[in-house]
């Protein structure tokens, strides 16, 4: 079995589910790459990375390089492109992390399929089921930021649909304001009670001094974890604020420094890998046996939750999968079959590959040349 045909497409104005309570925003884009073999077998993949320029990084030089090639012999292919691409990953950063993420991805799919197994359990089947969190309120499109009064009223209509783990996005201002955030986060308490665990997300914008202003604040709120506190995720500042509060810090490689650089600081509790970012699911699994080395669990914090399913549920190490709200509604419009939380816990897909088919004449609908 050979790679015999390679193609990116970039999709935009794909209608989608708006939140609750509002109506923007209804279309998303994204980049699917679609890997065919010589015997008929086709993989798909998807970034986490939207940007048209991905598709002709990928037709026009990734592709070549993939032709003819075992797509069985994963770590093969990702030697052969990082010693290819290594250089260029300097100027483009991470658009051809993306890029060579969704080739991945795609890859492990024509393996499942291949050998008739889920991606999950080709990665270890640790786990039937996972646990699954909800990340709501979050503004896109130039739409207002959410007040405390709407971000209650969507954490308390998401918990009445059986949701007990919510999370949203602080230190969005331009200066990040802990005191604003803190008003927002208490509005969310209040609405959904005691028993719901809440966490929040500062999408590394704060300085340690108001990070840890912050977790002084939200002290009787029970945050059950902070993602990317810190600005650029620098170890030098999550360590400080590690040593100032209790709350579990999460952290993913969004940034300049490395994940090892975070684990030899001790500036991290729970490992964050995104397979559609950080290198596929053979990415991933390198990031979760570093994790793993320094006795840290992996959980899941990016929107692509529906391909990261199989990497958290597959490893003894995962714990947790991110339903963000807006990404999960592109999924559903992108794709024929998509778990969906129940009680608290997605369960993984049993069908060969990831499980993720593109809905028929998607393609073709949604296609933009670029």
């Amino acid at each position: 079995m050979k790679i015999a045909r390679v193609e990116a497409h970039y999709l935009d104005n794909i209608p989608i589910t708006p939140p609750p309570f509002r109506k923007l925003p209804n279309v998303e884009r994204t980049v699917m790459v679609e890997i065919e073999t010589d015997d008929g077998l086709v993989g798909w993949g998807m970034g986490g990375y939207f940007h048209p320029s991905m598709t002709n990084f990928i037709n026009n030089h990734v592709a070549p390089a993939l032709i003819g090639e075992d797509p069985m012999l994963i770590e093969r292919i990702a030697a052969k492109l990082h010693k290819q691409f290594i250089f260029a990953q300097r100027d483009l950063g991470r658009a051809l992390v993306s890029a060579l993420s969704t080739i991945d991805i795609a890859l492990w799919d024509i393996k499942g399929k291949a050998c008739n197994q889920s991606v999950h359990r080709l990665l270890g089947g640790a786990v039937d089921r996972i646990p699954v969190y909800i990340t709501h309120g979050a503004a896109y499109g130039g739409a207002p930021v959410y007040s405390p009064d709407e971000l209650a009223a969507e954490a308390k209509y998401l918990v009445g649909l059986g949701n007990n783990y919510l999370k949203n996005t602080v230190g969005r201002q331009a200066v990040p304001d802990p005191d604003d955030d803190y008003i927002r986060m208490k509005a969310i308490r209040d609405a959904v009670g005691p028993n719901v665990k809440l966490a929040m997300d500062a999408n590394a914008r704060m300085t340690s001094d108001q990070a840890i202003r912050l977790c002084r604040l939200v002290e009787d709120l029970d945050i059950s974890l902070f993602e990317e506190p810190c600005l650029d995720n620098d170890p030098r500042l999550l360590v400080a604020l590690k040593e100032k509060t209790t709350i579990p810090i999460g952290v993913a490689e969004n940034h300049k420094y490395s994940m090892r650089d975070l684990l030899i600081a001790d500036a991290v509790d729970i490992v964050q890998p995104n397979v559609n970012n950080d290198g596929g699911y053979t990415g991933g699994l390198r990031i979760a046996a570093l994790a793993k080395a320094f006795n840290k669990p992996i959980g899941h914090g990016n929107g692509s939750g529906p391909h990261n399913i199989a990497l958290q549920a597959g490893l003894a190490s995962g714990t947790i999968v991110e339903y963000h709200f807006h990404k999960w509604m592109a999924y559903n419009a992108i794709f024929k079959e998509v778990p969906q939380p129940i009680d608290g816990y997605l369960h993984v897909s049993t069908a060969p590959g990831t499980g993720l088919e593109p809905k028929d004449g998607l393609i073709s609908e949604f296609k933009v040349k670029v």
